[in-house]
Formats: C-alpha cells, structure tokens, sequence
C-alpha cells in the first residue's frame, strides 16, 4: 500500500452536477436517463409556456423524445394542487413528476410532494430555471428531487450556461460528452459575487412590493419573501384592465417587463385548467434583478400608477 501525500481521486467526492448550454439539453438527458416513453409518462404542471422565438424549454424535449404526458392542476398563487397531484401519482402509469419553482420560489408543500413520489415509486424532477440560488430550509432547491435542471444565464448577464444535477445515486452517469458550455460564460461565472447579486435581488424585491403593495388593481403572487429565497422577478395579476395594454404602456415608458407566460402551450386544455389560463392572462413580471437601482424603482411603480390609472379611466 503507498500513502499519497496529495490526494489524487476525482470523481468519487464529485456531487453529480454538469455544466451545460442551457437547461434544456438538461431535461434531455434526465429523460434519456429515466427511459420514459408512452406508457411511463410524466406529470407535468398544467402552466408551461410557449414562444414563437424560443418554443418551450419544458415541453419541446418532451414532444421531440415522444413521451407521454399528464397534466396536474395549479392553484391561483401557482402553487401545486395537492389533491390533484397525488390522486394522478397513485393512478399508476407515471414514472416521473415534474415541479417547477416559479419565479425562484419554493413550491409550497416541498416535502410533501417528495413523500408522495417516493411512496409510490415516481421519479421527482426539479425545475430550477428560475431558481438557481434559492434556498428553503438550509437547502439549496434542486437537491430535493432526484434530478434538477438550472438555468444561468436568466439570472446572470452571460450568452449560455445550464446546470444538470443528478441526486439519485441509483442514476448512472449521464450522457453530456457532446454538450459544451461557452468559453466566455466559463470565464465569467467564477467572477461573479453571488451573495452580493442574492442580497440586490432581495432588497430590489422588497422594496418593490413596498412601493406598489396599495395599487388597486394589481395582486402580488409573494408579498412576503421567505428567508433564502432569491427571486427571478416580481409577478403581480393585473386585474379589472387588460395586461397587454399595461406591458406595452409600460414600455412607452421605457420600463421592461416580462409575462411568464403569456402564451401557454396548446396541450393544456382551457376547459380542463381554466385557472392556469387565468394566470397567463393576467401575469405581469416586474424586474428586480441586480442592475436594479432605487432609482429604477421609484420608475417601476410610478409608472405602473399611472398606468394603471390611465387605463381604468
């Protein structure tokens, strides 16, 4: 036996977490690991969105790979209706469940939804697009399931960038030899101060929901921020006057917003989740991100008042 003075293993104190060119091309090879097809299908939330420009980043890898799919319903706060979710786990014929963090908050019932795949021997995915440094309880979002997907280059100024992580140690190495994240993004994400950036992000947040919280016409989906989390944006419902015309008002005045999602994917039924349709028509996502100023948020919520009021007349 020699005793080496410098350690000398790699990959067997490596977390199982990939660098990717999107979050994409992570679903892809989670799928691919799981085997899913027709028969297994996957649960999926009944609020995922569409592009002309960008298509899905949920749904494409599902349609392109031919899996089948089930749909579970939301609630108006985008949290996961409970009943509907487990009642369609415990039917049968789902491999995997699929759970988003909108907007870089934790879904509510977190453990819950982990007790209930694992009773029942479903896989859980974690969507953590929105979410790449919240945190609930302590724990990092995308260590809860057995497999979670990140998105960088939403929250970050950087051209690419996606992370794969696998937590099931029953999972065999994915197949990522082909996929290659940016040089320029590799360059720039080890600079980036990450505590810096999550404190902006929520005092940004804060004080935005501070400023517009009395605007009559609007619901806040979080006013409270719990503790860890750092949030993609600020989503209101805009309420009684029509969203589009509040987006495009907004940008008249040089103020850019975002509707996550304005457009929802044609297989989610109307009649069968007309809540989810409801939220689509109405949201609204302010910027809180890091470039943020005070400034620029005194501008946010003065121009959503005025808005606001010009359009109720």
């Amino acid at each position: 036996m020699v005793v080496k003075k410098h350690p000398h293993k790699t990959e067997e104190h490596f977390n199982k977490i990939y660098l990717l060119p999107n979050a994409r091309i992570g679903l892809k090879c989670i799928f691919d690991l799981l085997n899913l097809n027709k028969r297994n299908k996957i649960l999926l939330p009944s609020y995922i969105g569409i592009t002309d420009k960008e298509g899905s980043g949920v749904f494409d890898p599902i349609r392109e790979k031919k899996i089948g799919f089930e749909f579970y319903k939301i609630n108006k706060n985008l949290t996961i209706d409970m009943e509907d979710f487990r009642k369609k786990i415990e039917k049968g014929g789902i491999k995997a469940a699929f759970v988003i963090h909108y907007f870089g908050f934790v879904q509510c019932n977190l453990k819950k939804i982990v007790e209930i795949c694992k009773n029942n021997k479903v896989y859980l995915i974690e969507d953590c697009a929105h979410a790449f440094m919240s945190k609930y309880r302590g724990r990092y979002l995308g260590t809860f399931g057995d497999a979670s997907v990140f998105s960088l280059y939403k929250s970050l100024p950087i051209p690419d960038g996606g992370l794969l992580r696998i937590n099931n140690k029953k999972l065999k190495n994915p197949r990522v030899a082909n996929y290659r994240i940016s040089e320029k993004t590799l360059k720039s994400l080890y600079r980036f101060d990450m505590e810096k950036i999550n404190e902006i992000r929520r005092k940004n947040y804060a004080l935005l929901v501070k400023k517009i919280s009395n605007l009559p016409g609007i619901q806040i989906l979080y006013k409270r921020l719990p503790k860890g989390i750092v949030p993609l944006n600020l989503p209101i419902l805009i309420k009684n006057v029509d969203r589009n015309k509040v987006y495009f008002k907004l940008l008249d005045k040089k103020i850019e917003t975002t509707s996550l999602y304005y457009r929802i994917i044609e297989q989610i039924d109307r009649k069968k989740f007309p809540v989810s349709y409801y939220i689509s028509n109405h949201i609204l996502n302010l910027p809180i991100h890091q470039d943020i100023t005070i400034k620029d948020i005194e501008c946010i919520a003065k121009g959503l008042k005025e808005v606001l009021g010009a359009e109720r007349g």
